[in-house]
């Protein structure tokens, strides 16, 4: 009996141990879980200053809104990169290219003295803000995008980002539509139109789309009013304005081929509606040149405007530099007041905010990128209302008057001022107006006073 006491006694002693073995594991495991579960490994991504040693094994863990998971929130769903809060070790810095949703890291400090492997923590935060305007309450995205990147959901875009963004103009906060965005629809005075911006003052800016809804990147004439030259010639500086004036470079004097189509279309189809549509908001052809000669600007001098430096370096402004290039009508209480008719043509500006990228071009060599989804495309091309200036290009021999147009793959193109492209009219509807419909496709904006 003594003996199978003991045994019985050794038998308990070995399961403590083996029970108490198994404990550590399992507290080793959980701690070691803790430390990793929700890291995932990555082995693709951006790196700044190629210049470093063999970083080994990298792990990433989110926090949204303070949690923390394994899933990297996706984008256009109000996040954006929270560049504080977030860290790596080795002496790796994070940081995040929010257009192409993309970690980079910079290794330009790595040091893997206490660590083989690489773990980064990469803190998200709400990065919209709500707004009141005359569409309802909007989210807005509160970072600047990367005009250098166009902007659509396809996958000729570097940047699959879309939504509406915020800037300032003339008259203070105004808030852009980019990308492929679906909520952007108006139906007014019989046709379809797709909103621009909420200007600074309040107003509605739309370009007009049609006799019947378009999908985003669809290519129809419908989209456009006929074409149109935007001048009678090309052989002088003067012939990039909406209008002109001989020998003097922001002259008013004469209205252009195109302003006279735009405001036949007003007469004809939206003089009835006028009481909608707002009259104090502008329409920025700036003229401004980059040159310092005092003739720049006047008949053949070789100019470049200013929108053409800001297209090339793709830095857009909704600011008109002279107050003689921005259109308005007699009632308004800025601009030149040259306009019969409240109605113009989008910008070179508003086209780069509305998602194609700026970049450099002349004649053959054209590298800006295309934007066959966004908004703003129609598989044609059409006028902006920006000068680029009168100048030979790359590859040519004759000298011509240049402006900006949008081409059929949503690309900025630079075209003499006597070739018939699209016309497509932008105006601007009171902030006053009563909405309703939500802007998509099915549901348009309607407005009534």
């Amino acid at each position: 009996m003594k003996l199978e006491k003991f045994k019985v006694k050794n038998t308990k002693k070995k399961f403590i141990i083996i029970f108490t073995v198994c404990c550590i594991l399992l507290l080793a495991g959980v701690i070691l879980y803790n430390s990793f579960a929700v890291f995932t490994e990555e082995k693709e991504f951006n790196v700044i200053n190629g210049q470093y040693q063999d970083p080994g094994d990298i792990y990433f863990a989110y926090y949204v809104d303070g949690v923390i998971t394994r899933d990297l929130p996706k984008q256009n769903t109000g996040y954006i990169f929270d560049e504080e809060q977030s860290n790596c070790t080795n002496g790796v810095v994070p940081t995040f290219d929010n257009s192409s949703w993309k970690f980079i890291a910079d290794y330009s400090g790595y040091n893997a003295t206490d660590y083989t492997r690489t773990k980064c923590n990469l803190y998200f935060k709400t990065g919209t803000k709500t707004v009141s305007t005359a569409l309802g309450d909007l989210s807005v995205y509160t970072y600047t995008p990367d005009f250098t990147k166009s902007a659509c959901d396809d996958a000729t875009c570097e940047s699959h980002e879309k939504g509406i963004f915020e800037t300032t103009d003339e008259d203070g906060a105004t808030y852009y539509y980019r990308g492929s965005v679906e909520n952007n629809y108006v139906s007014f005075a019989g046709y379809y139109w797709r909103i621009i911006r909420i200007n600074g003052n309040g107003s509605i800016r739309m370009i007009y789309d049609g006799t019947r809804p378009h999908a985003n990147g669809e290519a129809s004439e419908d989209r456009q009013v006929g074409t149109s030259a935007f001048n009678s010639s090309y052989s002088d500086n003067m012939y990039v304005g909406y209008m002109y004036t001989s020998g003097d470079a922001h002259g008013t004097g004469t209205s252009s081929i195109i302003k006279t189509a735009n405001d036949n279309f007003y007469t004809a189809y939206l003089s009835s509606f006028s009481f909608y549509i707002d009259t104090n908001a502008g329409f920025c052809g700036d003229r401004s040149s980059l040159d310092l000669q005092s003739e720049s600007g006047t008949g053949t001098v070789t100019t470049y405007n200013k929108g053409y430096l800001r297209v090339m370096m793709s830095i857009p402004t909704l600011n008109c530099e002279n107050t003689r290039d921005l259109y308005t009508v007699i009632s308004s209480t800025k601009g030149n007041k040259a306009l019969s008719y409240p109605i113009g043509l989008i910008t070179a500006d508003e086209v780069m905010l509305s998602g194609s990228s700026g970049g450099v071009f002349s004649g053959s060599y054209n590298y800006v990128k295309v934007s066959l989804n966004s908004y703003i495309t129609t598989g044609n091309t059409f006028w902006t209302m920006t000068p680029a200036g009168g100048y030979v290009p790359f590859d040519y021999t004759n000298w011509f008057s240049y402006m900006f147009c949008v081409n059929l793959y949503g690309a900025f193109d630079d075209n003499g001022a006597f070739l018939a492209y699209g016309l497509r009219p932008v105006i601007n509807i009171r902030s006053d107006v009563k909405v309703s419909g939500d802007g998509t496709m099915q549901n348009p904006y309607l407005f009534a006073l």
